[in-house]
């Protein structure tokens, strides 16, 4: 640790300031998985005491949230604060999306493994195409036009497995599927052209045939989406957000 002393700190407070300074440069970003405990441990040459004690003053500010046996995530930079009057809740349950979550994971995860391998050039080309559209809509921080972008982009994928009982599965949900993204959308605290930068990441993935990268990129941003959005906790805050009725 270079930015610290460490007779004028605790272990844990040098943690907690050194993960802060990743983060307020834009090294770890909003929504990105940190390291494993032990993987901070090595990193900053401390016990596992002194990296969940930051971890813990890291989640009671918000700038990381947790999810018990998969880790935590960046949630939002030390500087950023909440803006007065929007609307952090929504019709979507911690349960409703946990179901969802696992059905995309039943098809669209499944989907990928058939992509890499069956689909054609024009169906690639046309996620890179999507691609360079959810930039121009970004620029323009066009919400709803990037959500029918980021649907039409899913559903290629899932269109170009070749498996007609996938893409019939994804069909009966299409409704619900882009009600999902695009609350997804509404809440998040990543920019859009950062979500842009995502789906270039997933259409590189894709395209290099690296199913299994593909199917991890999803499943942490998706894992983030959750516990930071839809979990109880979530949940809770929003119910004691609501005020009483006259």
């Amino acid at each position: 640790m270079d930015h610290y002393n460490r007779g004028r700190l605790s272990l844990s407070d040098e943690v907690y300031n050194e993960i802060m300074v990743k983060i307020s440069e834009n090294e770890w970003k909003v929504g990105e998985k940190l390291p494993s405990e032990s993987q901070l441990c090595k990193m900053f040459g401390v016990s596992r005491t002194s990296v969940r004690a930051a971890l813990q003053n890291l989640q009671g500010r918000g700038i990381i949230v947790t999810m018990q046996g998969v880790g935590s995530f960046v949630h939002k930079t030390p500087n950023e604060q909440n803006v007065p009057g929007v609307d952090i809740t929504s019709d979507i349950s911690s349960d409703e999306f946990k179901d969802f979550f696992e059905f995309r994971q039943a098809i669209e995860f499944k989907a990928i493994d058939a992509f890499v391998k069956k689909a054609t050039l024009q169906e690639e080309e046309h996620l890179r195409e999507l691609v360079e559209q959810m930039k121009e809509a970004a620029a323009g921080n066009d919400k709803k036009t990037f959500a029918m972008l980021d649907f039409d982009f899913h559903m290629t994928i899932i269109k170009g497995a070749k498996n007609s009982f996938l893409d019939s599965a994804m069909n009966t949900n299409k409704d619900i599927f882009f009600h999902y993204m695009s609350e997804i959308i509404r809440l998040t605290r990543k920019p859009l052209n950062v979500l842009a930068e995502e789906h270039e990441q997933l259409y590189s993935l894709l395209k290099t045939k690296k199913p299994k990268q593909a199917r991890e990129h999803l499943y942490n941003d998706n894992t983030y989406y959750h516990v930071a959005y839809f979990s109880p906790e979530t949940e809770k805050k929003a119910v004691e957000r609501v005020p009483d009725e006259e």
